[in-house]
């Protein structure tokens, strides 16, 4: 059986250093997050993006559920083959945030 949406998107929270009550700054840490199934595609074709006003290549396309929040541009984003984390396809930072009417995109 084939799934529309085979892959697992996670996001990055990142988490800045803080001074605690001495004055020292703890560790920034960064804590990942799941966020929706998805589809991965590779740009293969070396496509393009208009974003602000610059065209830009992208690696990859992530289709999502019509129901998934929007993702900020800048979100750094993981997307594994698995729910625990063993295969990753790839990791990036999402370019641009496409809300439709039938599904959601992600360029990253």
């Amino acid at each position: 059986m084939v799934s529309q949406y085979p892959h697992f998107l996670f996001y990055v929270n990142a988490v800045e250093a803080v001074r605690d009550s001495y004055g020292n700054y703890t560790q920034p840490t960064n804590e990942t997050f799941f966020y929706s199934m998805c589809r991965e595609e590779t740009n293969g074709k070396g496509r393009q993006i208009q974003v602000g006003g610059e065209q830009l290549v992208f690696s990859s396309l992530i289709q999502l559920p019509a129901n998934s929040v929007t993702l900020k541009e800048g979100t750094k984003v993981l997307i594994y083959a698995d729910v625990n984390k063993v295969t990753m396809r790839i990791e990036g930072i999402v370019l641009k945030f496409d809300k439709g009417q039938l599904h959601n995109r992600i360029w990253i």
